[in-house]
């Protein structure tokens, strides 16, 4: 014959359980794992910051352009996929996106160069306006994720400057 529980026995058995399994013999062996993790993530927060939180290397459009020229692969280990800023002079004005496309572009070069390489800079409908200030024949100077495989190209540009 089996005992009978009642729903009191229930009541302080679980009271009990909950005492002596769940909290104490629990609790301390995960005290190390929790910590642990929270460690591990205060690291992976520290270390993975974007890109924009760092100040992004500064060159000129034609030490750019000339450093591709002399050993583009040693330009893309430098700089492929980080945030440049870039200055240089724009002959013409930026060319901006027409109906049915999404980029538009201005090409930066040195002002008195002739057959000079130049660094392309792509920018999103998004950023038109701003683009759209560049009369041309003149110093600017932009921000762009650098893309070293088709030339010196610079991708999501942005306008820092126009002087």
């Amino acid at each position: 014959m089996r005992p009978k529980f009642t729903a009191k026995d229930a009541e302080v058995f679980a009271e009990a359980a909950e005492k002596n399994i769940l909290y104490v013999p629990l609790r301390e062996p995960l005290r190390p794992l929790r910590l642990g993790f929270v460690l591990l993530s205060l690291a992976i927060l520290t270390s993975c910051q974007p890109a924009s939180s760092q100040e992004p290397s500064s060159v000129s459009a034609r030490t750019l352009a000339d450093d591709y020229e002399r050993s583009s692969a040693s330009v893309r280990r430098k700089y492929d996929g980080k945030e440049i800023t870039v200055r240089g002079y724009a002959l013409i004005a930026a060319t901006l996106p027409q109906s049915g496309h999404d980029q538009g572009s201005v090409f930066l070069e040195e002002k008195e160069a002739k057959l000079t390489r130049q660094v392309a800079c792509w920018f999103s409908k998004d950023q038109a306006e701003q683009f759209s200030k560049i009369r041309g024949a003149q110093y600017i100077t932009v921000r762009g994720i650098f893309n070293g495989e088709a030339g010196a190209d610079l991708k999501f540009c942005k306008l820092v400057r126009i002087e």
